[in-house]
């Protein structure tokens, strides 16, 4: 049997509020018995409570790319909800915290997620990013991007009921790991004059293809080293000549200390 086309996805605040309200009820259904039959297996008109009622306006800040805004919004939702255990305060939760991991607010994000009570604490969605908030704060950078993958490959099991939901938060962890890896970028451009390949695959979470595209323009590739020099730092040649890439353990400690200064952990 031939399929209708593809149900649009919702544009207006009115349609997220439908669709959010079917994901957590399950919809309403159709019936194909008579009328008195429907109307006696009829069911009232679930409510919507603070939290689905926030959702539509949470998506459109984020939508815009406005995340301050999106903070603010959320934290007083969060704030007004009036069932704290209830699993629809992941529709505010959850995008809070990963806008402020896009806002380098780590310690915000760390401090929301324990507010939690012990039955959300538990729940996949809120284990993911809350191990997606630890790789970010101990800066475990394979880890970072790893667990944002983990993260948006949750939100498209079947099991993960909340369509709208899902979408968003794909979209937000994309947003930011393209942020975290830009960051990182722009700290190893500033604080060294080399970088082996294998190295800087590891902390922008490329494959040695992305890498050399990615970097076109902005770092130089030695192949006789295997290594990237920023542009604009010393002479690429010199650098070569008179020192080594710096070793692992000195990136890990140079960047975690340029990071922590720039955003104030």
């Amino acid at each position: 049997m031939a399929q209708g086309p593809p149900t649009p996805p919702p544009t207006s605040t009115t349609e997220f509020q439908d669709q959010v309200r079917d994901s957590v009820t399950g919809g309403t259904g159709t019936s194909s018995g008579t009328p008195e039959e429907n109307t006696s297996m009829a069911r009232p008109t679930p409510v919507i409570d603070t939290y689905q009622q926030a959702f539509p306006q949470i998506c459109e800040f984020a939508l815009r790319g406005d995340f301050p805004a999106l903070v603010q919004y959320a934290e007083l939702s969060d704030l007004k909800g009036r069932n704290a255990r209830n699993q629809t305060r992941l529709l505010v939760v959850a995008p809070l915290v990963l806008a402020y991991l896009i806002l380098d607010e780590l310690t915000l994000a760390q401090l929301t997620l324990a507010r939690f009570p012990e039955n959300l604490r538990h729940h996949p969605l809120t284990r993911t990013i809350a191990s997606l908030v630890t790789s970010t704060s101990e800066c475990n950078y394979a880890q970072v991007y790893s667990h944002g993958e983990v993260l948006a490959a949750l939100t498209q099991q079947p099991e993960f009921a909340n369509t709208p939901l899902a979408d968003l938060i794909t979209s937000m962890v994309v947003m930011f790991v393209e942020s975290f890896r830009q960051k990182i970028f722009s700290l190893l451009s500033q604080a060294f004059s080399s970088i082996s390949i294998t190295q800087a695959q590891i902390y922008l979470g490329l494959t040695r293809d992305q890498l050399l595209s990615a970097t076109t323009g902005a770092w130089q590739c030695n192949p006789a080293s295997d290594t990237l020099h920023p542009l604009g730092i010393g002479n690429p040649t010199a650098a070569t000549n008179n020192s080594t890439p710096s070793s692992l353990g000195t990136f890990e400690s140079v960047t975690s200390s340029l990071i922590r200064l720039e955003v104030g952990w």
